[in-house]
């Protein structure tokens, strides 16, 4: 059946776009995360019904409802009919999280050593920070560790997490954790993998803690990333593990979804099942509203959700239907940051965090970028100076998108994106326009040099210009906060 579709392929690959209603309705979107962070993000409550919340926000109701349908994706809030109801505050989960980033890993044929080498570089900075700020609480749960028992499957990835936990950062606890769940998504027989190694792991697992407990960083960092590429090496050798992701890990179900989310779920596993590649139809309205047995207004409601997710397009006219676009990390980026904005993650944690992984981005970068990324970079220094001090927000980190894209390594480039996500929804471009002035010069000089150093292919100097560029932006982050 794939072969089929592929034939009813549209004329050139479909890519996830944006109009002037998206966009605002973009900015609506952001504006009710922003409420709901300023009220202490109380689940459950209403923020407003949707007159009062057309007159604040001032937008149409076409512009209102799709600013709705995009916090519903992201799991800010949830519009309930009837007396009481209007737009509620829900929760994010980290389930939402995984499940976005297993699909869009999957969708782009990440293999499995791009997720590994995301995890070294997050482990690492995760174990550094736990031996240096371990408290009171943390002590006992690593002590557990120290005594080599051999535990069940569901502890196999406790320590990661619990090291994570200690490093007092939500984003490296975040990612620690949707990453360890993907890794182990590369086999068929993870379990059987898992109880293979168990003493094995259980030996690493207590160097681990050791050395975090006696407060040494460097000895438990060097011993986290042998035991991680120990890992990956034997998963490797095993007949049962693949370097790409299998179909069937790519979505689980969702009990309590809407019916339209239901539909777009279905819709979701007939592409990745099929085979679906940007460009081919998944079929024409009649055809889905058989298919799925739905209304009209169902299968448009899923579609909408499908097109928020970055998944498929409806196109209209003749030749229409709903096609596969090619994958985007936006709706990704989107669900991540906005559950980390949830967890309350301070600008300091955040600076923290993008220091670590650009710094380990822009040195891949200088090793492996080539001319087509290169282009992309000197492309986005080319917007920064031609844009206008209004403009200059949009495109304050497209230098640094394009570093993460040049650095091959989609599972890191995912995590850099997410970061540079909550940049924007937390601070950098609502600085003062004073400030932004005095900051701009520095910024651009900043950005050419890490681009001439990464052409280069001039590693340290790279690095050390990424260094003090991130350290001077988070010191002025910190400044307007």
């Amino acid at each position: 059946m794939a072969t089929d579709v592929r034939a009813r392929r549209a004329t050139a690959p479909l890519r996830s776009s944006a109009g002037p209603d998206r966009k605002r309705a973009a900015r609506v979107a952001d504006l009710i995360v922003e409420d709901v962070m300023a009220l202490g993000w109380p689940v459950g409550a209403v923020l407003g019904h949707e007159a009062a919340l057309l007159e604040r926000y001032g937008v149409s109701r076409a512009v209102y409802r799709e600013a709705v349908r995009l916090v519903e994706n992201q799991q800010v809030a949830r519009t309930r009919r009837g007396p009481g109801g209007g737009l509620v505050i829900t929760e994010p989960t980290v389930d939402a999280v995984t499940e976005a980033v297993v699909l869009y890993l999957h969708r782009v044929d990440a293999r499995l050593d791009e997720v590994v080498e995301a995890r070294l570089v997050l482990e690492d900075m995760a174990t550094r920070l736990a031996a240096e700020r371990l408290d009171d609480d943390d002590e006992p749960v690593l002590q557990g560790f120290t005594h080599e028992t051999e535990t069940d499957l569901s502890d196999a990835r406790a320590l990661h997490l619990v090291v994570a936990r200690a490093s007092k950062n939500p984003a490296l606890e975040l990612f620690v954790d949707v990453l360890d769940e993907a890794a182990k998504l590369y086999s068929r027989r993870w379990k059987s993998v898992a109880k293979a190694v168990t003493a094995e792991t259980a030996h690493a697992h207590a160097q681990i803690a050791e050395a975090v407990l006696a407060g040494d960083p460097d000895l438990a960092a060097r011993r986290m990333r042998k035991h991680l590429e120990a890992e990956a090496a034997y998963m490797r050798r095993r007949h049962a593990t693949r370097q790409l992701l299998p179909d069937g890990v790519v979505l689980g179900d969702a009990s309590d979804a809407k019916l339209a989310d239901t539909v777009a779920r279905h819709i979701t596993h007939y592409l990745v099942a099929a085979e679906l590649q940007p460009g081919d139809l998944v079929g024409t309205e009649p055809e889905l509203m058989e298919r799925e047995a739905v209304s009209r207004a169902v299968l448009r409601e899923a579609v909408r959700l499908l097109e928020h997710r970055g998944i498929a397009r409806m196109r209209r006219g003749p030749g229409g239907g709903l096609y596969v676009v090619a994958p985007s990390p936006y709706a990704v980026t989107d669900v991540a940051a906005i559950y980390l904005a949830r967890r309350g993650i301070s600008l300091a944690d955040l600076a923290e965090m993008r220091l670590g992984v650009e710094i380990a981005l822009v040195r891949m970068a200088s090793e492996r970028a080539d001319a087509q990324v290169l282009e992309e970079m000197r492309a986005a220094l080319d917007r920064e100076a031609e844009s206008t001090r209004e403009e200059r927000a949009e495109v304050l980190h497209d230098l640094h998108a394009a570093v993460a894209k040049a650095a091959g390594s989609r599972a890191l480039e995912l995590v850099a994106l997410v970061l540079i996500r909550l940049c924007r929804l937390y601070q950098i471009e609502r600085l003062p326009m004073s400030r932004l002035k005095q900051i701009d010069m520095e910024i651009r000089r900043a950005h050419s040099g890490i681009a001439r150093a990464i052409e280069a292919g001039e590693a340290p100097a790279a690095e050390r210009r990424m260094r003090r560029h991130l350290a001077a932006l988070g010191a002025v982050m910190r400044a307007g906060g």
